[in-house]
């Protein structure tokens, strides 16, 4: 039954790792790409260079991924723009899958 439940669970780190990675990657083309604003939306651009200056300011304060996530769900989730804000929410879900990842990783260290 432990071999199952070992099995399983690195199944799903493997699923979860795959996703986060997935989820890491479209956020950084979509922010390199500039499609996650149009050009010419002036009000969009500057929510966005808000949240990303606050994102940086949390990842400067702080060194673990759970404390930095605390930090942008506490301090950043002031957006008044809806495409920053569905941008934030993308952001979010990826920290969080992240962070379900790291908390499987140690989940089966325990059990080896």
């Amino acid at each position: 039954m432990r071999k199952i439940a070992s099995v399983l669970i690195l199944i799903s780190i493997a699923l979860f790792t795959v996703n986060a990675s997935k989820c890491e990657d479209d956020l950084t083309n979509q922010l390199n790409s500039g499609t996650v604003c149009q050009s010419t939306d002036t009000a969009c651009q500057t929510a966005l260079n808000t949240l990303l200056q606050c994102s940086v300011s949390c990842s400067q304060k702080n060194s673990s991924d759970s404390a930095i996530a605390n930090c942008v769900k506490t301090n950043c989730s002031n957006i008044n723009n809806d495409t920053v804000k569905g941008f934030y929410n993308k952001m979010i879900a990826c920290f969080d899958s992240v962070l379900l990842f790291s908390a499987l990783f140690v989940l089966v260290s325990l059990l080896f």
